[in-house]
């Protein structure tokens, strides 16, 4: 009976590996052609970064009536690096160093709007005069807008950063991690201990609060930061940012909360973030602690939060409106890291296990009852949804879900 027995578990891993295979190349496909079908609406050549809503509309963006959308776009361009990361493939490297020179600094974008519009016959005499006077930079306590991707959110600036810290790592230039440096240290200066600490929203006199997605990007670019460079002041700045998350009680017991005083808005984007602030303490220190507090918010999050439907299906319970059609696929992204970072640890076996049904569940209900004929997917993933609205935060948030599906996506 035991060679019988070995025979049988040696068929069985054999299909099971054969599965994940086909599974493999089957998710590979689809995030192929939902990037595919995102810039193929999109992508603008001439900036080479995405519009949010289809058409090369130069003209458009120079008379300040479009504008790529900004926080977004970090977050397609983080999609891209990972796809590359778990495929193999370098089919979107150019574009990423593409979009990262042109953006760099705000001032690079004029000659090629220009030079396009010539092309196109859309500059007039009018035009031609209006360039001669460029406007003045905004600058800002020593920090000029729009280089090194800075602006005057900081949560837009964080999302960057992040991006480019991974695209560091790929690429292994130092360009890149100068600018992740860059915007740590335009946060940084945002912390504000008599408007109660944490890193401030929005420069603007009028936006000036600390909410939970400014603070928790913050806190994960510093532990990454710290975890490349080891200079003590990056894990100061996370640690000290977890402890003001806990002091102002961001997390009610269910989930995060959207700022301090808020009560039930529990939008996914901010869920994913906190996982990622504690696992990226856990990759900077070894500390097992922040591991397991992630799988234990994990676990509560998707029992208690009210955001999956039976099957554990993930859904936006506040709705999928504008920049919330993509937050789903954040989570996703988090929740992912959290299962591989478990699973190369060999600890909470059913928190890791959890979290992949999760995922697998929402992206198979999101081909079931997201993906249109054309490529395009819509903001709800599951069924009987009544906002179906399609964009490109929709697209992006579903090539992330995908991502997440396959392991080893996030550093």
């Amino acid at each position: 009976m035991k060679p019988l027995l070995f025979l049988l578990c040696t068929l069985l891993t054999t299909l099971h590996a054969q599965t994940e295979a086909l599974m493999k190349d089957a998710v590979t496909q689809r995030i192929t052609s939902g990037i595919a079908a995102l810039n193929e609406r999109y992508w603008s050549p001439t900036l080479c970064i995405w519009f949010d809503r289809p058409g090369d509309d130069v003209r458009a963006h120079y008379e300040g009536r479009l504008n790529p959308p900004w926080w977004c776009s970090a977050n397609a361009v983080e999609a891209l690096l990972d796809a590359m990361k778990v495929t193999g493939s370098r089919e979107y490297q150019a574009a990423v160093e593409s979009l990262y020179a042109v953006h760099r600094d705000h001032k690079n974008k004029a000659p090629r709007i220009i030079a396009e519009l010539q092309r196109r016959k859309q500059w007039s005499d009018a035009d031609a005069e209006r360039a001669k006077r460029p406007a003045k930079p905004v600058i800002v306590d020593g920090t000029e807008y729009y280089t090194e991707f800075r602006n005057e959110y900081l949560d837009d600036s964080g999302w960057w950063a992040l991006v480019w810290l991974k695209m560091a790592d790929r690429t292994h230039e130092e360009k890149y991690l100068t600018t992740a440096k860059a915007i740590h240290a335009h946060m940084a200066k945002n912390w504000r201990p008599e408007k109660g600490g944490g890193v401030m929203w929005c420069e603007d006199a009028d936006k000036q609060v600390p909410n939970a997605i400014t603070n928790q990007l913050f806190g994960i670019l510093s532990a990454r930061l710290f975890q490349r460079t080891k200079e003590p002041a990056y894990l100061d700045w996370a640690e000290r940012t977890l402890a003001w998350i806990r002091a102002k009680s961001l997390y009610d017991g269910n989930a995060i909360v959207d700022g301090p005083g808020h009560r039930g808005d529990y939008w996914n984007t901010n869920q994913g973030t906190y996982i990622g602030l504690l696992v990226a303490l856990y990759q900077a220190t070894a500390r097992a602690e922040f591991l397991a507090e992630a799988a234990t918010f994990a676990d509560g999050l998707l029992a208690r939060a009210g955001i999956t439907k039976p099957g554990g299906v993930l859904v936006e319970k506040l709705g999928t409106q504008g920049d919330a059609s993509l937050f789903k696929g954040i989570l996703v992204r988090y929740l992912a890291q959290l299962r591989d970072v478990l699973n190369a640890s060999h600890s909470h076996p059913e928190t890791a296990q959890l979290l992949d049904q999760t995922i697998r569940a929402s992206v198979a209900s999101m081909l079931q009852h997201s993906l249109a004929a054309d490529g395009t997917y819509s903001a709800a993933w599951h069924e009987g949804a009544s906002e179906n609205a399609r964009g490109f935060n929709a697209q992006v948030s579903a090539i992330t879900a995908l991502i997440g599906v396959l392991p080893d996506a996030q550093p």
